[in-house]
């Protein structure tokens, strides 16, 4: 099932899981994704700025896809990411 992400530490957070799930280690992640283990670091505590094409490397090699949905309720305050 699909998890809801909002910010840089939902992601990191469904990163790393996956990550674990498969038993990878980040450099494993790394090599499939051809990036640094520090940004799959980086990425997993929520502290990158990574390019979105880098992001969706990282998310491949996790087997894993990003989709966009509506949002489920109105509104945006953007103070809350």
């Amino acid at each position: 099932m699909g998890r809801i992400i909002r910010n840089n530490n939902d992601l990191g957070e469904a990163i790393r899981q996956s990550r674990k799930n498969m038993n990878l280690r980040q450099v494993d992640v790394a090599q499939k994704a051809s990036v640094r283990q520090a940004l799959v670091s980086d990425l997993e505590n929520g502290a990158t700025t990574a390019k979105l094409d880098t992001v969706i490397k990282v998310l491949a090699a996790l087997d894993m896809d990003l989709s966009i949905i509506p949002r489920q309720k109105a509104g945006f305050d953007p103070t809350e990411y």
